[in-house]
């Protein structure tokens, strides 16, 4: 019996002992994709399954990046049949396209629909004509009030583009898929979605992996977090920067188990007339919005919430603020809204939100 007793003690000590073991942290970072800077924080048993995580994780990174690039063509040997930049410009012409490229695209429509149009991937002419005097003019503009001749001569261009209403068609004929743009004025741009669909297939394949403890940030502007090993209550306390005064932060949210995206106006900008231009475009006006400074949502579905962000900062608060309370009817998204007059408006269920003074 004692002999018995014995061995049942040492095998639960063992388990025990073997339960309690300090997982290792690993943390890696990608520069090469997303055309952002993409950080993943882990916890492994070893170096060999750390380093198949990181392996299959930066190529689903970079699948994504190749697909949805709209600036440059695939890269020699990627075994993949086309990408935005060798779509763009081939009007009504039928493309065979891979099927996770297809299904990208697909899932753009089904937000657009969703949001009543207002986010767009089509409508990158318009956004590349913002980028230009934001990002190529910065020497002279970041900042600084755009000229009025400048600007006269952004809004005679805008006014030569259309925005499509069925810009493209996507079809599957015996399990192949394709894809033909419709009009001359279509530029497809994922720029405010691949990123986060992306985002969500790391965060799906680590949880399917059984990997409790990590975090993925994304850019400055899309993070998500299953548990935070390092705090009793696994949550992970993110601040949420201040546009108004970039060096410092307007709160906190504590989180788990979520992602979440922000749009803004606070990066890159130009000014006109004290108003701040950006590159998030409204499909209706063919113009950055000045309704909000920054607008934070948070769910569950990193792609989604990346559209969203894009299609909410567009919303006039009216809209926003239906459309939000009809989502929220149907999902647990949560938003937190920095709006143009420097008020705070939160939209939450379950996440706490320490708000600041400032």
């Amino acid at each position: 019996m004692k002999k018995g007793l014995l061995l049942v003690l040492l095998i639960l000590f063992a388990v025990f002992a073997t339960s309690c073991t300090k997982p290792k942290g690993y943390n890696y970072n990608f520069y090469d994709y997303m055309d952002t800077f993409i950080s993943i924080s882990l916890f492994a048993e070893n170096d060999e399954q750390a380093n198949q995580y990181k392996s299959d994780i930066e190529n689903i990174y970079r699948k994504y990046h190749e697909l949805s690039n709209n600036y440059a063509p695939l890269s020699v040997n990627s075994g993949y049949k086309e990408n935005l930049f060798s779509i763009n410009g081939r009007i009504q012409e039928t493309i065979e396209i891979d099927r996770e490229l297809f299904e990208l695209l697909k899932r753009a429509e089904e937000i657009k629909e969703l949001t009543n149009g207002y986010f767009d991937i089509s409508i990158g002419k318009m956004v590349d004509i913002w980028k230009d005097v934001i990002l190529n003019d910065v020497d002279h503009y970041m900042h600084n009030e755009i000229p009025e001749a400048v600007f006269s001569k952004i809004l005679e261009d805008l006014e030569k583009i259309d925005v499509v209403e069925e810009p493209f068609v996507l079809t599957e004929t015996d399990g192949k898929y394709y894809i033909r743009l419709t009009h001359e004025d279509v530029k497809l741009d994922l720029g405010a979605l691949s990123k986060g669909y992306a985002t969500q297939l790391v965060y799906d394949y680590l949880i399917e992996e059984g990997v409790e403890y990590f975090s993925i940030t994304a850019g400055s502007s899309s993070i998500s977090v299953a548990q935070n090993y390092n705090r009793n209550t696994r949550l992970y306390h993110v601040s949420l920067a201040n546009p108004v005064a970039p060096t410092g932060v307007y709160g906190m949210i504590y989180v788990k188990n979520v992602a979440i995206n922000t749009s803004g106006n606070f990066e890159q900008y130009a000014l006109y007339q004290g108003l701040r231009y950006h590159h998030v475009i409204s499909p209706k006006t063919k113009m950055p919005a000045h309704y909000y400074h920054t607008v934070t949502v948070i769910g569950s579905d990193a792609g989604l919430l990346d559209a969203l962000s894009t299609a909410l900062f567009s919303m006039p608060v009216a809209e926003f603020d239906s459309f939000l309370t009809s989502l929220q009817a149907t999902s647990n998204l949560e938003v937190i809204r920095f709006n143009y007059d420097e008020t705070v408006t939160s939209f939450l269920k379950d996440t706490v939100f320490e708000e600041y003074d400032r």
